[in-house]
């Protein structure tokens, strides 16, 4: 295992990034895209004594304030599993000088996104402009593309972004990073219908978890969420519908409707969340009773059947809390 240091060097809201461009780093797997500044541990060297030394060799500046971040996990089917301690310096003494590994500059941290990373490093990255504390993250690769995401434990939900025409963007986020910066993703909403013993369409709602990142305790879709990253529309509408609701259903069962694209900012939990999506809608008509639905506690509260024209009626005058749009409604309508 390969023990690395990174450090972002901070001034006035900007990050001194390198990037790596050198010619003799031409065979390195980070040739090209934007990095912090640090390299591989010495011979009874500590992780401070060398990220300080690596700071000084590739900027020319002395680290005074040192601040650990956290450590990151890198695994790869290509190149060697490394062990990298993360930190910032906010306070630093010298004059900057030339690197040998490529170029230096200031960047202001909103603008950092928009450079050529790692995928991965978009997720550290996110975290440390939120002040999250010290955490444990680690990272797998599979070549250049972030395949899975594991944050002080816990699996992290990545998503392939998308272009606004609904083309791949060609990299992967980490779900809060999504809705923060407001990047464009796809996502499923499955309405569970049925017919009445009056001849009347009855739409499954289900009511949002008190706890939800966006929109709690509203009435929504009978069963929603993201697409992840390398999984297919079908595959996410099959295991949403089996995660929310417990319907273990096929392929064949699932009608659809079309696509959506929806744009959305608000506040919750005293946090901006901006949603833009490209929803893929299906209709699920096979029988559903509700009293034997296993509900994901995380993410439903509740669910009830409510006829067609009665709920369109209760979005429209608002007379129900709800994150349901009528335009959704009119495409499912034509399906009846």
């Amino acid at each position: 295992m390969k023990l690395t240091t990174l450090c972002y060097v901070e001034k006035y809201g900007k990050y001194l990034l390198l990037l790596r461009n050198s010619p003799k780093k031409r065979d390195d797997p980070s040739y090209g895209k934007w990095i912090g500044v640090g390299g591989k541990l010495e011979k009874d060297e500590t992780p401070d004594e060398c990220a300080r030394r690596e700071v000084l060799e590739e900027t020319g500046l002395t680290a005074v304030t040192l601040k650990p971040r956290g450590i990151v996990t890198f695994i790869s089917d290509k190149w060697e599993t490394e062990y990298m301690f993360l930190y910032t310096v906010t306070e630093f003494e010298g004059g900057m000088g030339s690197c040998d590994e490529g170029e230096l500059y200031w960047v202001q941290k909103d603008q950092i996104f928009s450079l050529n990373l790692w995928d991965g490093d978009r997720i550290f990255l996110h975290l440390m402009r939120e002040n999250a504390p010290y955490f444990d993250m680690k990272l797998i690769y599979h070549g250049d593309r972030l395949n899975q995401c594991f944050i002080n434990g816990r699996q992290a939900e990545l998503f392939d972004v998308m272009k606004p025409d609904g083309t791949p963007a060609n990299y992967v986020a980490e779900r809060s990073y999504v809705h923060a910066a407001g990047l464009w993703h796809s996502t499923v909403h499955i309405w569970v219908i049925r017919t009445n013993a009056g001849g009347k369409t009855e739409l499954l709602l289900q009511k949002r978890s008190a706890d939800k990142d966006s929109n709690p305790g509203c009435y929504d879709v009978s069963a929603a969420g993201h697409i992840a990253t390398g999984e297919s529309v079908t595959e996410a509408a099959l295991r949403e519908l089996s995660e929310e609701l417990g319907i273990q259903a096929e392929a064949a069962d699932l009608e659809s409707v079309g696509t959506r694209k929806v744009e959305f900012d608000g506040v919750f939990h005293d946090k901006l969340f901006c949603d833009k999506e490209i929803g893929h809608i299906f209709i699920y008509r096979k029988p559903v009773d509700v009293q034997n639905l296993k509900l994901q506690q995380s993410e439903v509260e509740s669910v009830r059947w409510m006829e067609f024209d009665a709920c369109r009626d209760a979005i429209v005058e608002d007379t129900v809390k709800h994150c349901i749009y009528t335009e959704e409604l009119d495409m499912i309508a034509k399906k009846f």
